[in-house]
């Protein structure tokens, strides 16, 4: 996603939070209007409501600076986020989790603004952040994407604790032999293309997840994508990193 002009903000209903000193200084700005980042689309490419989806840590999520984007494998990473030196601070850090990236700014949610400040119309305040481990508020998720079909596949992996940000995907029917899908863009997207050779509806498909940083052994999920798939569904597992 583009820097928005310092002319367009007003329009949009932002308000701008700059950051400091813990990481290199950004500035971190906050959507006013309910359908704003919680409401998908951005440069990670999630889709749907994401207020209430514990996937997204319940709407607490961010867009976050091109410095920590790494190229869309900041997609899903967490980081903490606090208030300082305003009048509006709340002592409460929040936690957030990356779903597009905005300049050298923090893009806060609504829902993670109102957990650092008591006041939305506070402007400018200077906030504190690190880069930390995401919150495991259940099993891991793989959403199939729409338009999906067994030559041209494309997934997400949703809600991955620790490090958050997906570095690897491979696909395997059998558990044995791998095959690695690409990124798609910048995106939190993953595509196999043509796919026919690995992916098909009447075989059920394992997947192999690396996330970002190497600190994390790969999680292999069974029957990650069960026979009969379909375009458009997001499968869930019971467990996580």
């Amino acid at each position: 996603m583009a820097p928005i002009p310092p002319s367009s903000l007003a329009c949009l209903g932002f308000l701008v939070v700059l950051a400091s000193t813990l990481l290199p200084s950004a500035n971190a700005v906050y959507a006013t209007f309910s359908e704003g980042i919680n409401s998908g689309g951005g440069a990670c490419n999630y889709e749907g409501n994401l207020r209430d989806d514990p996937l997204f840590n319940n709407g607490m999520t961010a867009m976050i600076p091109h410095s920590r984007y790494e190229n869309g494998k900041g997609c899903g990473t967490c980081y903490e986020v606090e208030c300082l030196n305003h009048a509006s601070c709340r002592s409460s850090v929040v936690t957030v989790r990356a779903v597009g990236v905005q300049g050298e700014d923090f893009l806060l949610s609504d829902t993670a603004w109102d957990e650092i400040s008591n006041d939305r119309s506070a402007g400018r305040v200077e906030i504190r952040y690190r880069g930390v481990d995401c919150p495991n508020n259940g099993g891991i998720a793989v959403k199939i994407m729409p338009g999906s079909n067994p030559y041209w596949f494309a997934i997400q992996v949703l809600g991955a604790a620790g490090a958050g940000g997906v570095d690897l995907l491979e696909l395997s029917t059998d558990g044995e032999n791998w095959t690695s899908m690409s990124q798609l863009g910048n995106s939190a997207t993953w595509t196999l293309n043509p796919a026919k050779d690995v992916v098909d509806v009447g075989v059920a498909v394992n997947l192999r997840v690396t996330l970002v940083g190497g600190a994390q052994q790969p999680l292999v999920w069974t029957d990650a994508i069960p026979v009969g798939w379909s375009a458009g569904t997001t499968y869930h597992a019971d467990g996580n990193f």
